[in-house]
């Protein structure tokens, strides 16, 4: 037993843990560049490196767990997150016009952080047992009212970007698995249609955001702040103005610039060379060594879940990205690994921490 315990972790995928904590490094400095000068988050870059550390024990504590362990009980952990999303409506702190946390007072915690990620497991152990069903649009239903009840609630936090996040996954992992082009279709014309119905239910800020991503000028003060990310990632060059230098960050032109716009921080400070392609080709990397676990595990619960952790951490990027270089509206979403939050950076290492158990156990005939 000693032997075998011991044997599992010759297959820990050692470049993709480096590569996140190397990612995860690089944002907090640049983090305690993002800060600077503003002395109610002057903490921040402390907390996020007590976070890194936690998420590195979480990481090798889900290494260590068989993730056939969290497949094979699905269901349980499937309407766990369904409660928390139903209580966190009713008991969950407001902030922002939005109630998605729980307050816990040394942190605030967002079960959708943590659900994005088991959702990828449990829907993985779902369509696994539904393979040989997938040609029946009777299953495609039934797996879109998988996604869409806790999407549903999700929904009236309210979360629009979290809400999308979870259909790019379920659309990843279904397409994957093998969904029709016939019912891809189907679903597509719903979903134009759907849109059109869900809009006046939007928040009054979603709207907002939405209408200035296709006109600047119908708000200018809602649109400064997209503007500033352009400017400043548009001034950062080949090698950005220098770490600490960036005029839109430093000078407090530039919001929430530890969050949502830690990508325009990045690229106006250090540059292309050394900000942008550092962060994106980090994230590259850590996306092709996720997709590689996909590969080579025999165990379809297993192959899927990696695609899904691959689909959260490719949509949030672009998602991040896109909005700092106005291609996509604001939503929220930050960038993984760099932007600041604490259960946000716990949830993304527990991820790892999957992915490199169906690594460490891919070898079925030595671990099955």
């Amino acid at each position: 037993m000693i032997q075998e315990k011991t044997s599992v972790w010759r297959y820990f995928d050692v470049p993709l843990a480096a590569a996140v904590v190397l990612l995860t490094a690089y944002g907090i400095l640049m983090i305690q560049s993002a800060v600077t000068g503003a002395p109610a988050f002057e903490t921040y870059p402390q907390r996020q490196l007590a976070y890194a550390v936690a998420g590195v024990a979480l990481m090798f504590l889900f290494a260590a767990i068989d993730y056939r362990i969290f497949t094979s009980g699905h269901w349980y952990i499937y309407a766990i997150f369904i409660v928390s999303v139903i209580l966190v409506l009713i008991v969950g702190s407001l902030g922002n016009a939005s109630r998605r946390w729980f307050d816990l007072g040394f942190i605030r915690i967002q079960p959708t952080e943590f659900g994005r990620v088991f959702f990828a497991v449990t829907f993985g152990a779902f369509l696994a047992k539904r393979q040989h069903t997938m040609h029946r649009f009777s299953n495609t239903l039934l797996a879109l009212f998988y996604v869409g009840l806790p999407v549903a609630f999700i929904f009236v936090q309210p979360d629009l970007g979290m809400s999308i996040a979870f259909f790019v996954i379920w659309f990843v992992m279904m397409f994957m698995a093998g969904l029709p082009i016939s019912h891809f279709l189907i679903l597509a014309v719903v979903a134009v249609a759907g849109s059109a119905l869900l809009y006046p239910q939007l928040a009054e800020y979603q709207r907002e955001r939405l209408t200035v991503f296709l006109d600047p000028n119908a708000n200018p003060e809602q649109a400064f702040n997209i503007e500033q990310a352009m400017i400043a990632i548009a001034s950062g060059g080949l090698f950005g103005k220098g770490y600490l230098q960036g005029t839109q960050s430093q000078l407090g032109f530039l919001r929430v610039q530890h969050t949502d716009f830690i990508f325009a921080v990045i690229t106006e400070e250090m540059g292309l060379i050394f900000g942008s392609l550092v962060v994106i080709g980090l994230m590259a990397f850590i996306l092709l060594r996720i997709l590689k676990v996909a590969e080579i595990t025999p165990d379809p619960a297993g192959r899927f879940l990696c695609v899904g952790i691959a689909g959260v951490f490719f949509f949030q990027t672009f998602v991040s990205v896109g909005m700092n270089v106005r291609i996509l509206p604001v939503t929220g979403l930050t960038f993984p690994f760099v932007s600041y939050g604490g259960s946000s950076l716990l949830t993304l290492f527990m991820a790892i921490g999957v992915v490199e158990s169906v690594r460490m156990r891919h070898r079925k005939q030595e671990f099955g």
